[in-house]
């Protein structure tokens, strides 16, 4: 099943690799990004996933990494 997912993170070095690898690495399949960065400090990122799993799952633990501030399932 295909869910939405809306991120906003700071805007690190790293910070977009970090949010995509952790959502492969709990077993959720990345099928579209759409990243933009709002201000010099903060990006907003939709993404699309897919999997059997239930994506609050994934927003918790994309919420424990140190530059996410943001997580809703749409």
């Amino acid at each position: 099943m295909k869910q939405k997912l809306l991120v906003t993170l700071l805007d690190t070095e790293g910070a977009l690799q970090r949010l995509l690898g952790t959502a492969e690495r709990r077993g959720f399949r990345v099928c579209a990004v759409h990243a933009e960065v709002v201000d010099s400090a903060q990006c907003h990122v939709a993404m699309t996933v897919e999997s059997a799993r239930d994506v609050a799952l994934l927003a918790r633990q994309l919420l424990r990494l140190h530059e996410v501030r943001k997580v809703c399932v749409a």
